[in-house]
């Protein structure tokens, strides 16, 4: 076991049957109809972060990733961060969601973990994982935000509604969730936008080789949002403030049996 394993956790989520997970996902949009679930304000105290990267290791995904966790907490004072990879594979083949067990507030120390961590998610990796132990997270104190960056996830449609219920629950703590997209997978894309739809959190696709300028202004939004909420997006300003408040204004909208049918069920693109 490496020196990082150490100091992650593993995750395991339960799989409840298609039809329950359903049912569950229509009870929330119809209390968001009825006007019963709002979100709760946004946590006082020291804002705090997950970051998850699902991306092989030393690769340009996972520079980038160091390069976002210095952002955010360069963007205000007194961040608390957590980072989350996808380790080793379980009995199924299935990579799981590990997370540091200790809240970071240096971007010095965090990007010791992530040059120390092992992570190459060569196999599948399902998003559900790291928004259900984000769940677990927030028991104490909720988060301000959960950011995941990858280029490709294998939830098929039940680990879909799981992740969506996850997210549904961050959302009602005042977490929000923000899917970063690194790539063209068109498998994974169809996933994340059914997530953004009914889940409210926030989608955004980069081509890393051609649009490094708006991911690196994206991701200083982002920061700008864990360190200090909408108001410190509004302040700092330009075009990727403007399209971030406008994906943070969404609600998320009721699931319908047809929208099933067209999500993939398949694993995506090959890492």
């Amino acid at each position: 076991m490496s020196k990082i394993a150490k100091t992650m956790k593993r995750t395991d989520p339960a799989a409840p049957t298609q039809d329950r997970l359903k049912h569950r996902l229509m009870a929330d949009a119809l209390e968001r109809m009825l006007g019963k679930d709002d979100a709760k304000p946004i946590a006082p105290g020291i804002p705090r972060v997950l970051l998850a990267l699902a991306n092989y290791g030393r690769s340009p995904g996972w520079e980038r990733a160091k390069a976002l966790q210095r952002q955010m907490f360069e963007a205000g004072s007194g961040l608390e961060m957590k980072f989350a990879l996808y380790a080793e594979d379980d009995d199924k083949g299935l990579r799981r969601c590990r997370i540091t067990t200790r809240w970071i507030a240096d971007p010095g120390d965090m990007a010791s973990i992530m040059d120390r961590a092992e992570c190459s998610c060569g196999c599948y990796v399902n998003i559900r994982s790291v928004l259900q132990q984000a769940v677990k997270e927030n028991q104490g104190r909720p988060m301000r935000a959960v950011v995941v960056v990858g280029d490709a996830f294998h939830d098929d449609q039940d680990g879909l509604d799981e992740a969506a219920l996850a997210a549904n629950q961050l959302r009602r703590e005042g977490t929000r969730v923000f899917l970063i997209q690194q790539g063209n997978d068109p498998v994974t894309a169809r996933k994340l936008q059914y997530l953004q739809r009914v889940s409210g959190a926030a989608y955004f696709k980069f081509e890393p080789k051609t649009q490094q300028q708006q991911f690196a202004e994206m991701l200083e939004m982002v920061s700008a949002y864990a360190a200090g909420g909408k108001e410190a997006v509004k302040a700092t300003g330009g075009q990727a403030a403007a399209l971030l408040l406008e994906h943070l204004n969404q609600q998320p909208m009721p699931i319908l049996d047809k929208e099933h049918e067209r999500v993939p069920v398949g694993r995506g693109a090959e890492k």
